[in-house]
């Protein structure tokens, strides 16, 4: 089971309760791949209010495993489409992580 207590998100904009626990979600999934020592994440989602802007939803995460940092965004037309954006980002800077 995903262990949820060390991935801390932070929301701004309209982003609902539903759309913040599935970020912390898909980011602890990710983190727990990782294994030993316990890594933390800081997650920062934010929906800006401009109709105009093509992807006004930003995701970013800090993982920090180890005192090796890794970072990622992706910006989308909803949080859930950059959730999930940032999702495949994460995994393939992860896998350069373990590589070492």
């Amino acid at each position: 089971m995903t262990d949820l207590r060390n991935v801390h998100v932070l929301t701004s904009g309209a982003v609902s309760p539903e759309e913040a626990a599935h970020a912390r979600e898909v980011v602890a999934s990710a983190v727990e791949r990782l294994g030993p020592p316990p890594a933390t994440a800081s997650v920062m989602l934010t929906v800006v209010a401009d109709p105009d802007l093509p992807r006004p939803a930003l995701m970013r995460v800090t993982v920090d495993h180890g005192g090796r940092i890794v970072r990622a965004q992706a910006a989308a037309p909803s949080p859930r489409e950059a959730v999930d954006l940032l999702h495949a980002r994460l995994a393939v800077r992860m896998a350069y992580l373990r590589a070492g």
